[in-house]
């Protein structure tokens, strides 16, 4: 496991237990304040969900507005790099690109085929970006160059815990070859589903 995810793991323990700690005070001191804790420590470790579509420009300048929605889930500090198929410009809170760079160091240490992607993954990761007074982010030249094809109109769309930005161009052709590659989304589910009943049956 590499140095940078045991110490983030250790930095998530010290904090788990001093939202513990929280409670058990609350509990004791005041009923009351036990479920306002309750409710507060749930919502914090629930999942990240970025759904939605949209489509904004990018200025000559390379900076691109987020809609404040996504803000609001990405927080403060982020990561601004390429989705795992590194196909596409990703914008990831911290601690999610971190479980990605995670991954991809041990699945290396494993395997050393596996170096390539985790050093491509690496070089193409920006950190210490933020968000101007405007709610947009500068675009590090390179990812635009390499997978936005300069384009002035991109998508930014949700993929669960990251933000996935495509050119508009990109955007419409996806669309389009979806469309080739399954005419029939319901049958490809159930196919699907009856894959994964059988397996589970053996």
């Amino acid at each position: 496991m590499s140095t940078s995810g045991n110490k983030w793991r250790m930095v998530v323990g010290r904090m788990s237990d001093e939202s513990n700690k929280k409670v058990n005070q609350a509990a004791a001191s005041n009923p009351s304040e036990l479920a306002d804790l309750a409710d507060k420590k749930t919502n914090t470790e629930k999942p990240y969900g970025f759904y939605g579509s949209y489509m904004h420009s990018v200025d000559a300048k390379g900076r691109m507005i987020v809609p404040q929605s996504f803000r609001e889930h990405l927080g403060v500090n982020i990561v601004i790099s390429l989705n795992m198929s590194q196909t596409s410009v990703a914008i990831y809170p911290h601690d999610i690109w971190e479980k990605k760079i995670d991954m991809l160091t041990d699945l290396s240490e494993e395997d050393v085929s596996a170096e390539v992607f985790l050093e491509r993954f690496a070089m193409f990761s920006f950190d210490n970006i933020g968000f101007d007074t405007q709610g947009r982010v500068l675009i590090p030249a390179i990812l635009r160059d390499n997978f936005l094809r300069n384009a002035s109109s991109v998508q930014i769309s949700g993929a669960r815990d990251y933000l996935k930005v495509i050119s508009s161009q990109q955007a419409s052709e996806e669309i389009a070859n979806f469309n080739l590659d399954y005419p029939d989304v319901l049958r490809d589910i159930s196919r699907i589903q009856d894959r994964l009943r059988s397996q589970a049956k053996k």
